[in-house]
């Protein structure tokens, strides 16, 4: 019989041999590997943007300075609580662009320890800080926005870094520390609650370790207890199922159901197969984790709700948050790439072929071919667009691995020593899991990188599961991917889409007030400079019309928008052409707007109706072009 996993009374451990004479030397790691982040991150702070995310962003939080309650009076896009804390930075820092990227740059430096920490329980202390930097790498360096879905990321990390204390303390605060993190990401966007529902699995899973303890000792029984948690499990995946089923994105069943699916399907083998006890002690042993991690998770949506309740706003908020959202599911949606993008992993999963199989074959030369065979692939992608392609999406591509993996090493029961370790592990591969439908249903490339980090430590706690490999080789894939993100991908600028190797491409800074000295694309900085210009030189009162899709332009130019719509395609009257017509024909007369700017083809909502755009033109006889820009006024 195997022997029942130590749990009660297990020593508190860090998980990877933490003793005092090395502590100097992981504070030692970790401080250089800080301070290369900072200097990594906030030196492309103020680089590049997407208009219309960072006007969203901007007027969203200028809304609120003006006495505005999202939601209840304005299209917030959001939950709301990340525009509350972009109105504190505008406060603090003055009513620009810039501004708000400070807030998220300050969160940055407060999430690497937690990733640094979280990959220490898997790694000792130089490879977790190389596994670090890869992390930071494919994060915030790539898209410095200041965009939910980091704030998400570091929640969610902090989130799982407490779990991971709470596996080796067994001290209940953790539970709430984390509950409060996950309530805390919902209150910046409804996403967060992906990190809720990995928290609960987790749990789930502990209580089912601690059941294998009683099935071991003869306790059987459990019956309705099994078909509670099997009951819940089918019913998490089916919710997953519905949210992708039938949206845009052919291929969304592979990259966001998979996985899920795959940590249910371990979680009910573990359930049928090994535990056991009575259903009464173990509903309230799960009872007794799961309430402090929801007090936690409920605790700030309480306190943040009970403003709106107070200006009455409740419902308004209800719907902006979990009715409306449902529309972007058809106007913002880009497709998962296809699997096929898969076999660039070939070339590293034949680094770690040989990093475990190659020292009887090629002997000490394993790690210098590995490391050979990287360096040339990383030359082929800096000269060939389609090599570079291929590793760009090579680890994206790699997401759903990781819960297969996590799948094979619970049906296989799993050969680790001590138990904390195992929950960790589940822990990591499980948040991976569940939050990387962060890109559902929009997957574009860089939506990767919001889940990203938490991939590549899932990725390392599977690998500490398994026989020591050739340290040489895996760290070589490490720096290979490091590489690609420092020299390739971050100093190509996001926006910009390579169409020759090499390719220059020229900058400069967006000369405005309220732009905050972002550097941008040298023919956007010319365009929204002239649109700027032009709208001053004509506009009389407090407000212009700008659109589609064009919040930027209200905040740089300073005027306020007549509508409560940041974005066309969220207007509730948007499939109703005729009626919005009338109504923002009526705005624009109500509000006295002089002046309106009209971009040709905004996306995701298109150009304006007709319609609307004649009854404009009508009555704004005046036009000239400012780039994608038609500028009309009387």
């Amino acid at each position: 019989m195997a022997r029942a996993p130590k749990l009660r009374g297990e020593p508190a451990s860090s998980g990877s041999g933490d003793a005092p004479r090395h502590m100097r030397h992981d504070w030692a790691v970790l401080a250089v590997v800080w301070v290369a982040c900072a200097v990594y991150a906030g030196a492309g702070l103020n680089r590049d943007w997407v208009s219309h995310d960072a006007g969203a962003l901007a007027q969203s939080a200028e809304r609120v300075l003006l006495g505005q309650v999202p939601h209840r009076d304005f299209g917030e896009l959001y939950t709301g609580g990340l525009t509350y804390l972009n109105a504190l930075a505008f406060r603090i820092f003055g009513e620009n662009f810039f501004s708000l990227r400070i807030p998220l740059f300050l969160f940055f430096l407060g999430w690497v320890p937690a990733v640094y920490r979280v990959a220490r329980r898997f790694a000792a202390p130089m490879a977790a800080g190389m596994v670090t930097l890869l992390a930071a790498a494919w994060s915030v360096p790539n898209y410095p926005e200041a965009m939910p879905s980091w704030y998400n990321l570091f929640f969610a990390t902090w989130g799982m870094l407490a779990l991971v204390r709470y596996t080796e303390t067994e001290r209940r605060r953790w539970l709430w520390i984390a509950g409060l993190c996950g309530g805390l990401s919902f209150l910046v966007k409804i996403t967060g609650l992906y990190f809720i529902a990995a928290g609960l699995l987790f749990l789930t899973y502990r209580e089912q370790r601690l059941a294998a303890e009683d099935s071991a000792s003869g306790r059987k029984g459990g019956w309705m207890y099994r078909a509670f948690v099997s009951a819940c499990l089918l019913g998490f995946v089916a919710a997953v199922l519905k949210m992708v089923h039938g949206r845009p994105g052919g291929y969304g069943l592979f990259y966001f159901v998979l996985p899920s699916a795959c940590v249910a399907a371990a979680l009910a083998w573990g359930e049928w197969r090994a535990a056991g006890g009575w259903s009464g002690p173990r509903f309230r042993r799960l009872l007794g984790a799961g309430l402090p991690f929801a007090g936690g998770a409920l605790a700030p949506v309480v306190i943040f709700l009970a403003g709106y309740a107070r200006a009455g706003g409740l419902r308004a908020w209800f719907e902006g948050t979990f009715v409306l959202p449902t529309t972007r599911y058809h106007w913002a949606a880009l497709s998962a790439p296809s699997p096929l993008t898969m076999t660039g992993l070939a070339p590293m999963a034949a680094a770690v072929l040989l990093a475990y199989f190659g020292r009887g074959i090629l002997g000490r030369w394993t790690g210098a071919v590995v490391i050979a065979g990287l360096a040339g692939l990383l030359e082929a992608a800096h000269r060939s667009l389609g090599a570079y392609v291929v590793v760009g999406l090579s680890l994206p591509a790699l997401a759903p691995l990781p819960a297969l993996g996590l799948a094979a090493f619970c049906l296989a029961g799993g050969g680790l020593d001590r138990e904390a370790k195992r929950q960790q592990v589940f822990l990591a591969v499980t948040v991976a899991a569940v939050c990387s439908l962060i890109e559902f249903p929009y997957a574009a490339p860089i939506y990767f990188c919001y889940a990203a980090p938490l991939v590549i430590l899932a990725c390392v706690a599977l690998v500490s599961t398994t026989k020591q490999p050739d340290r040489s080789s895996l760290g070589a894939v490490v720096i290979f991917y490091l590489a690609f993100a420092v020299w390739l991908r971050t100093p190509g600028y996001f926006t910009v889409l390579r169409s020759a190797p090499g390719e220059a491409v020229s900058f400069r800074k967006l000369d405005l007030p309220r732009a905050g000295g972002l550097v941008v694309k040298a023919e956007q900085a010319e365009e929204y400079d002239g649109l700027v210009r032009l709208i001053q030189t004509h506009a009389r009162g407090e407000y212009i019309y700008a659109g589609p899709d064009s919040p930027e332009v209200y905040f740089l130019s300073g005027y306020r928008n007549p509508t409560g719509t940041l974005f066309d395609f969220l207007d509730p009257d948007f499939a109703d052409s005729a009626r919005r017509t009338q109504r923002l024909l009526a705005a624009v007369a109500s509000h006295d707007v002089n002046v309106v700017a009209l971009k040709g083809d905004a996306k995701p909502s298109g150009p304006v109706p007709a319609e609307f755009e004649a009854g404009l033109k009508a009555r704004y006889p005046h036009a000239s072009r400012a780039g994608e820009f038609e500028v009309r006024w009387k």
